[in-house]
């Protein structure tokens, strides 16, 4: 089996605006789930069987709420990537300071391969 750790980070980084907070003004968990999966559907990208990528498992942890006008940085990083599966961990924090973490999360994929 072909294993090996990848360095790879992507980041993507946004300031929460009006249309993405509910009335008490905290980001809604919908929004930064949309945030989180686009980063992880942007690292799969450059895998070179991405289409053959199936959706396994999720672990999502909300830490802090993040608030109307807050800078974030989400973070992913491709922890596993073997010839069965792809695991990557995202950290979504502050921008003014990476150590105050907003959610943490591990995204799971599956490799099909092709009979």
């Amino acid at each position: 089996m072909n294993t090996y750790i990848a360095s790879k980070n992507n980041l993507l980084q946004f300031t929460v605006n009006k249309k993405q907070v509910s009335k008490s003004k905290v980001l809604k968990t919908s929004i930064l789930y949309d945030k989180i999966e686009a980063t992880v559907h942007s690292s799969l990208s450059f895998h070179k069987e991405s289409a053959s990528l199936s959706f396994k498992s999720i672990e999502f942890d909300i830490i802090k709420k993040a608030y109307l006008n807050d800078n974030l940085i989400i973070s992913n990083k491709i922890k596993k990537m073997s010839d069965t599966e792809v695991i990557l961990n995202i950290t979504v924090s502050k921008k003014e300071e990476k150590q105050n973490i907003i959610c943490k999360a591990v995204f799971g994929y599956s490799l099909q391969k092709a009979s």
